[in-house]
């Protein structure tokens, strides 16, 4: 801290050549920060890790085929298993296609589903009680509630996709977990329907085992059980099924972290440059330092000092207009199309902070160093030399 009123004021000797760089590094960082904290939010657990004893049986060859109904029984008769429910994808359009419309459709078992499988959800007793009494009544997370501004009683149409039916159902109540984007309506909604498939099959199975530990057990014997079947099931954990929607994009970690490197080494030459021109024009009063008793190391020290602290004002400048401006902004206007869940925990994190104070600190060294080491190694009399 000795000399950081002289590696301060050296920063800023060319003010607008120091606001341009800095302002490539605000921009780089804040890239970054916004990149690799929608990667977190893409691979974060939106039950916070509470559905850790939670399993999702589907078909092996993917969520485009059904399994059969008669598949339950079997599966309850599992050790361990605590209780299991049918869950169906309806898929239908609410309103119209536009985005802000979108909704997440599902039916399931009301008598278990937050009895007993996703027990760490919040949800009205009476409400909970209604919805298990009305077979057309549906419940809804409350971002999705509010959003739509449903109110207790109000009907909705679901238009069919690729189930054709066309379900009116009646509102009950809300919701609080961490994915608040689905409605649920009920299995036998569909059951007792025209659908041709009413009563024979169920898109997955959710399932509730005792422990974490019995976990990996009862996810083998599931699929052991039906290997050899018309309908081979694939059993995965919660969170392993929600990484596979991910994968479905490709591999969006290899794309980000390669976007990343590719513009973290073109700032660092542009820093580098700067760094270089600044050290460049003041060879003679390195000279003159020199001869007042400062030594290499000295030197190497300012001028490494002054690349790392413009690198750190643009990373804190960059990061700041991530967490404050930017992101917020994002999560708000996404919140109105069918990728909000994908958005659940989009937040700069401490280890992204983390991140981006090592990147800011890393660059400027890279940047100056180079520079840092030409000067130190200058020699007094070449130094003076430039004057004339």
């Amino acid at each position: 801290m000795k000399y950081f009123r002289l590696i301060w004021k050296n920063v800023f000797r060319k003010k607008l050549r120091t606001t341009l760089t800095a302002s490539s590094i605000v921009i780089v960082l804040t890239l970054i920060v916004i990149l690799t904290s929608l990667l977190e939010a893409m691979q974060a657990d939106p039950s916070g890790g509470r559905g850790s004893n939670r399993l999702v049986v589907q078909h092996a060859t993917g969520l485009g085929n059904f399994l059969p109904l008669s598949q339950r029984q079997r599966i309850e008769q599992i050790p361990g298993v605590l209780a299991v429910s049918p869950e169906t994808w309806f898929g239908g359009v609410y309103k119209d296609d536009k985005p802000e419309n979108w909704i997440g459709q599902l039916t399931c078992d009301p008598d278990i589903y937050f009895d007993k499988i996703f027990d760490d959800a919040t949800i009205d007793p009476a409400v909970n009680a209604e919805w298990k009494a009305t077979r057309n009544g549906f419940v809804a997370g409350k971002k999705i509630a509010e959003k739509h501004g449903w109110k207790k009683g109000d009907h909705i149409i679901l238009k069919g996709t690729y189930i054709p039916l066309n379900p009116e159902l009646v509102y009950i109540g809300s919701y609080s977990a961490g994915d608040e984007t689905n409605i649920f309506f009920h299995n036998e909604y569909l059951n007792q329907s025209n659908w041709v498939l009413a009563n024979k099959v169920t898109g997955l199975y959710y399932l509730k085992v005792d422990s974490g530990e019995n976990v990996p057990r009862v996810a083998a014997a599931i699929d052991k059980m039906f290997e050899n079947s018309d309908a081979p099931t694939k059993t995965l954990t919660e969170k392993q099924f929600q990484l596979q929607f991910m994968e479905m994009m490709g591999n969006v970690k290899l794309l980000i972290n390669g976007i990343s490197l590719i513009i973290l080494f073109a700032v660092t030459l542009i820093v580098a440059n700067t760094v270089a021109m600044s050290a460049r024009e003041r060879v003679t009063e390195i000279a003159v330092m020199r001869t007042l008793g400062f030594g290499s190391g000295h030197i190497l020290g300012f001028i490494l000092s002054e690349a790392v602290l413009m690198s750190l004002l643009g990373g804190v400048l960059g990061v700041v207009i991530a967490k404050f401006l930017i992101i917020p902004a994002l999560v708000a206007g996404a919140s109105k199309t069918a990728i909000s869940i994908w958005l659940i925990n989009f937040k700069v994190s401490l280890p992204t902070l983390m991140l981006a104070f090592v990147v800011s600190v890393g660059v400027g060294i890279l940047a100056g160093f180079l520079p840092a080491i030409q000067s130190s190694r200058l020699r007094i009399v070449d130094g003076l030399r430039k004057v004339v």
